[in-house]
């Protein structure tokens, strides 16, 4: 396909995406995740697989994350947007793999810590390392997990934080990601490379538990979200609001 016409088929699937309350989207090329495992490329889905497209959706409160409705609502919304995007591009004869399923709320690819267990029972294992053990099956979805926020990355959306976590220029970590993979010719947009952080710590403080050290992820035996409500995130998106009013 001719570059100009790659131009146009990109940008005509991120203006769909834009009119389906999408925020944020890019592209990325397959070939920025040849140093990750075999099975964790996107090649291992569709093997002729040409781009990887990444997409974000805002919210404002983190007081979300714990309302049940809400997060059906969202994944409801994000399991629409990826189906008109995937229309799209086999519309014009190009595959396009999504990872959500339609109708079943529970079984989306990237809801690894929280909604993969039933609300009573989150009480009953209120630390990470405890939820562990009640997620299944945790190691699949723990892979995809992270590879979408290594596509947010190469497809230029957002960074990675002091604790490996995909944030975003004037909003923080407030925004929900999925991902389509598909052999249509687009153009990848650059990668993000700035640093977000920079001497900044204020989530490393913020946890109660001293689960965050900056260094990668949190220590699961200390995370607690359902006591301090994601405080880490939330002042975090605070920082970032307070900088986009300035």
């Amino acid at each position: 396909m001719p570059k100009s016409d790659s131009a146009k088929l990109t940008q005509e699937l991120k203006k769909i995406a834009f009119n389906n309350k999408v925020d944020l989207i890019g592209i990325a090329d397959p070939k920025v995740f040849d140093d990750m495992p075999a099975s964790d490329r996107p090649r291992d889905v569709l093997d002729d697989a040409r781009a990887v497209v990444v997409y974000a959706v805002k919210y404002k409160n983190g007081d979300y994350l714990f309302d049940e409705k809400w997060w059906i609502q969202l994944e409801r919304l994000l399991t629409l947007i990826d189906k008109k995007l995937a229309d799209f591009l086999t519309e014009r004869g190009y595959k396009a793999h999504s990872f959500r399923v339609e109708g079943n709320v529970h079984n989306c690819y990237d809801e690894i810590n929280e909604m993969a267990i039933p609300f009573p029972n989150r009480d009953k294992a209120p630390t990470y390392q405890q939820r562990e053990k009640l997620l299944k099956p945790l190691d699949k979805r723990r892979k995809l997990y992270c590879r979408i926020q290594f596509a947010a990355v190469a497809a230029g959306i957002g960074g990675f934080n002091k604790n490996r976590m995909v944030i975003i220029p004037n909003y923080g970590p407030y925004f929900h990601l999925s991902m389509i993979i598909t052999d249509a010719p687009l153009q990848p947009d650059k990668p993000f490379e700035q640093d977000l952080c920079a001497d900044c710590n204020l989530c490393i403080q913020a946890c109660p538990k001293g689960a965050r050290a900056g260094g990668g992820l949190a220590d699961a035996s200390k995370c607690n979200p359902t006591e301090c409500r994601f405080n880490c995130l939330r002042i975090c998106n605070e920082k970032f609001a307070k900088q986009k009013e300035t």
